[in-house]
């Protein structure tokens, strides 16, 4: 397949970018226990969990206010030139982020109990919320903006194809977030993020901004459809309701699983978690993301509806093997959630191909924005926090060691956590089965071929 000699150089780029915007997004949940260590010593004990998983929130919460800015600053000034802004920018936050914890430790060190304030202020909880929600800001202007560049260089029968290319970056930056932070560790794994960060950012100045629009081939009578079209799509309903709740069990699940198995399972460090829990996810998602797509397209000669049935299907078997990993012993309980994360990246292919299928092609862009927004605010920008507060509320016993001696503590319960989860990946699945039957009637409409 032939491109434009600059369309290959812009998807490397951006790809890049994207699998460092996953890597960073994924180290901060293999040092959640340093971060507990280190700057919530003085909270109480029933609510560690909740603050923890309020790191996740606060950054979500930011990229979701602040992407609609940057989507409409996208028209307004050079594509190139934001995003290359928005990675210098959410690259240096993320090194602030290492610095609350250096300086929590250092003062810890030199001052005990009389801490300056200022230097209190920058080692704190509080100042680590303010530099995770400055990296939401950050890749709320990549996020929104890198797949127009990439339909301005692909043509309409490739951009399929591109777009797994794109986002094959999803797993394999989480996988690497996962085993880098482990390896590097709190607060270190943070700084090293911003010299590849910078060095990519500078690159965006140097790429040339692509005409808007200059691959597409839109039909001059393609009718134009209000927004209200898609709220009166069943299909584009009961797709996004089943996003939301995939996205609730998939966030709450990779920010939470590496302090599950080390301090709550007790099954090895918070090192070992992140570095198994990073290969079974580039693994399984990598596979399931490829095969998802692949089972979609092949099913569909069989039955209209196969992008719903495949993806709904894949997380009614996932329901139980999530469930069996709360029992199961390790290390049989890796083997089943390398099942479990096969399942639940088996719809990336299908359910994205259904947003594009049944949106008519001015509203594609639309049709997508309003997902992205209503799968995180509804999805992983509150999971990791609810589950964290389901786990202080029913806290359980646990000897642990603590001063060199075996005592029993009281401990937040993850599995309580982890049940929620399991009920959300049961939900998607049925969502996406009742949507089945709609597919085939929602897709003619959107292309005009029956009327809407």
């Amino acid at each position: 397949m032939k491109f434009a000699d600059k369309a290959i150089p812009a998807l490397v780029l951006l790809l890049t970018i994207n699998l460092f915007n996953y890597i960073d997004r994924y180290i901060l949940s293999s040092t959640i226990a340093g971060i507990e260590s280190d700057l919530l010593q003085n909270a109480p004990a029933g609510s560690k969990k909740t603050w923890l998983g309020l790191l996740a929130t606060c950054f979500m919460v930011s990229f979701m206010v602040f992407a609609p800015v940057f989507g409409w600053l996208a028209l307004k000034i050079k594509r190139w030139h934001m995003i290359g802004f928005a990675i210098l920018f959410w690259s240096l936050a993320s090194g602030l982020s290492g610095v609350s914890g250096s300086m929590a430790q250092w003062n810890a060190k030199t001052f005990g109990n009389q801490v300056p304030w200022v230097y209190a202020l920058i080692g704190s909880y509080g100042f680590l919320v303010l530099t995770r929600c400055m990296v939401g800001i950050g890749e709320a202007a990549y996020g929104p903006t890198a797949p127009t560049i990439l339909s301005d260089h692909f043509p309409e029968k490739s951009r399929g194809w591109i777009m797994s290319i794109f986002y094959a970056a999803i797993p394999v930056g989480s996988a690497l977030g996962y085993t880098f932070g482990g390896i590097a560790g709190w607060p270190n794994a943070f700084y090293w993020v911003i010299p590849p960060g910078l060095l990519l950012g500078l690159a965006c100045f140097f790429m040339k901004e692509p005409q808007v629009g200059q691959k597409d081939e839109v039909k001059a009578d393609t009718p134009s459809m209000p927004v209200s079209y898609l709220i009166r799509t069943p299909s584009y309903i009961f797709n996004c309701l089943g996003m939301i709740a995939s996205t609730f069990a998939i966030g709450g699940i990779a920010y939470w699983f590496p302090y599950y198995v080390s301090v709550f399972r007790q099954a090895g460090t918070e090192k070992e978690a992140g570095t198994w829990m990073g290969l079974i996810i580039v693994s399984a998602g990598l596979l399931a993301t490829l095969l998802g797509g692949m089972a979609g397209d092949y099913f569909k000669k069989y039955h209209s509806g196969s992008y719903f049935l495949v993806s709904g299907i894949s997380m009614l078997v996932g329901f139980p093997l999530f469930l069996s990993v709360i029992y199961a012993p390790f290390p049989l309980a890796w083997f089943l959630i390398f099942l479990a994360c096969f399942c639940l990246f088996f719809n990336t292919g299908p359910t994205n191909a259904i947003l594009l299928n049944v949106a008519p092609p001015k509203l594609r862009t639309v049709s997508f924005a309003i997902n992205i927004f209503m799968i995180h605010a509804f999805g992983d920008a509150i999971s990791p926090w609810v589950i964290g507060g389901i786990a202080d509320a029913f806290p359980v016993k646990q000897m642990q060691v603590v001063n060199g001696m075996a005592q029993e503590v009281h401990i937040g319960n993850l599995d309580a956590g982890f049940y929620a989860v399991s009920g959300m990946v049961l939900l998607s699945g049925l969502l996406w089965i009742a949507g089945a039957p709609f597919l085939e009637k929602d897709t003619r409409r959107a292309s005009g071929t029956v009327n809407a």
